[in-house]
């Protein structure tokens, strides 16, 4: 069984990381005319989901600490 299935998680990938990384910075980086207003409303939905999250790791946290030994 030498046939290891190889993945971009083991060391010596970094060329490969930094092209995706570059491609991912430049499809979620808006261009420079896009308006404030939708900047705005994206930068509010991301604040939301942060929250949204923040909350659910608290809940759990919450409910993992009120169980029982």
């Amino acid at each position: 069984m030498s046939d290891r299935v190889r993945t971009l998680l083991e060391p010596g990938h970094e060329a490969e990381w930094a092209v995706l990384n570059e491609e991912k910075r430049r499809a979620l980086t808006p261009p420079p005319d896009t308006p404030v207003e939708v900047l705005l409303r994206q930068g509010q939905q991301l604040s939301r989901q942060a929250w949204l999250l923040l909350r659910a790791v608290e809940r759990a946290k919450n409910d993992r600490a009120a169980r029982p030994a």
